[in-house]
């Protein structure tokens, strides 16, 4: 057992009202109301501040009755971002809110009571990955890289007059908003390349890419020229960004030059990337390694709490420890927990019909399957789909009868499901082997089912 000792890390700001009955009135939420077609998706009131987007640990599991109805109340210190489904909320100490949420579609929220009125302008905001306005390159209809600024100014605009029209905001609000309109405009322009290339309207190399951003350069850099503050880092929008500000082929290109990348912003980014490498891997003796250097390189405290709190909810994962049971759904509607396979060597592939690199695996896990059939193995495959229909569609079409089951991620939090395709290995007495087992196309599961036999 690896010897992990935890710095303390402060949990105060979400605590649930029920357990606070003295606390001040003024700084509770309170929300009810419906979700929509969420069917197996996660329901899950996500806190979307800098420190609580690194550990997850103030997420609330929102509980629905039967009409999907649910209630939650808790205490809140100071305004921020968080996110249920698809759609963005901003919370206020003080609000009572009652929603309704679609999953299918975010545009359909409705909000009504305190706080209603800015979480309404939340529902139609652009979606970055998609690049904002080019909203996945529908809006992309030449290579003229002006007619995108033409359409982001335009864009601008009119999400600006919406925002300033608002009567019930915080001035951190507007100006939060206010930055995700500079953000919008300079990830739609920054997209614009890419999408442009994917339509055959341009030919991607670096040097084209650089012909053709540089009639823009000195825009860009006038939109970034004062983005660079540590407060903005309470906006996910702005973590996002930064991969872009600090990306070495615009800068050497004479783009965002003026933007300044924190000491913060630089720590937030290593924290980041390192907890996401922890969350691939999992507690190997390599990343144990690697999170010594990573703390001793860190100044920021929080930071370093963060890894720490993360490695300490990684413990129970380690070989030899029990592992955890859960209970999956057949198409037919049965449940089945994973302990009735105790007695069996277990394999389960947790995959979903959206996740590319999981269905690339498919032919090796069939073979795999194949060859180790009439040996002792349970070979489990479980969707985390959020669409039943999409998952009963695909394996209808498969033909898949034994042993393909769904389940909500939300279900998975025991093992730690933040990214798939994931694999874990059980062995016949129901303990952990590898809850971060190789794939089906790695050489080293087949040397590992081979010492289990």
């Amino acid at each position: 057992m690896r010897n992990i000792k935890p710095l303390l890390f402060s949990l105060m700001a979400f605590v649930v009202f029920a357990c606070a009955p003295k606390a001040k009135v003024e700084n509770s939420v309170v929300i009810t109301g419906e979700l929509i077609n969420f069917n197996n998706a996660t329901k899950t009131l996500s806190a979307r501040s800098s420190l609580e987007s690194l550990t997850g640990n103030k997420d609330i599991e929102l509980s629905v009755d039967a009409n999907n109805r649910f209630s939650v109340s808790f205490m809140l210190e100071k305004e921020g971002y968080y996110s249920v489904g698809r759609n963005q909320l901003y919370l206020t100490p003080g609000d009572s809110l009652v929603v309704s949420l679609d999953y299918m579609d975010p545009n359909k929220a409705t909000f009504e009571g305190k706080g209603a009125e800015v979480n309404r302008y939340l529902m139609d905001v652009p979606f970055p990955k998609s690049g904002s306005y080019l909203s996945g390159g529908r809006a992309v209809q030449s290579a003229d890289i002006m007619a995108v600024v033409q359409l982001a100014n335009m864009e601008n605009a009119t999400r600006l007059r919406k925002l300033e029209g608002l009567t019930t905001a915080s001035e951190q609000f507007k100006e939060f908003e206010k930055l995700r309109l500079d953000l919008d405009f300079i990830n739609t322009i920054e997209r614009f390349p890419t999408y442009a290339s994917f339509k055959d309207f341009f030919n991607y190399t670096d040097e084209n890419w650089v012909n053709l951003m540089l009639p823009v350069q000195e825009l860009l850099n006038n939109k970034a020229a004062n983005l660079d503050q540590n407060k903005y880092m309470e906006h996910p929008n702005f973590r996002d960004m930064l991969g872009v500000f600090g990306n070495e082929k615009f800068r050497n290109n004479g783009l965002f030059t003026a933007f300044d990348i924190s000491p913060e912003m630089k720590e937030f980014k290593k924290t980041e990337a390192f907890l996401s490498t922890l969350k691939s891997a999992g507690l190997v003796d390599s990343i144990v390694v690697q999170s010594k250097t990573v703390m001793a390189e860190l100044k920021n405290p929080d930071y370093q709490n963060a890894i720490a709190y993360t490695l300490s909810t990684y413990n129970t994962l380690d070989p030899g420890n029990a592992a955890y049971d859960f209970v999956m759904n057949t198409e037919s509607g049965e449940k089945h927990p994973l302990s009735q396979y105790k007695g069996q060597i277990i394999y389960v592939d947790f995959w979903a019909t959206w996740c590319g690199p999981c269905i690339a695996e498919e032919p090796a896990y069939e073979v795999l399957k194949e060859d180790y059939k009439g040996k002792d193995i349970a070979f489990l495959s479980v969707s985390i789909d959020t669409s039943v229909k999409a998952w009963e569609n695909y394996i209808q079409n498969k033909g898949w009868t034994e042993k393909t089951y769904l389940i909500s991620q939300a279900e998975l939090s025991d093992y730690k499901i933040n990214g798939i395709p994931r694999y874990l290995l059980i062995d016949k007495d129901f303990n952990i082997i590898s809850a971060f087992a190789p794939r089906p196309s790695d050489q080293k599961i087949r040397t590992m089912l081979d010492e289990l036999l």
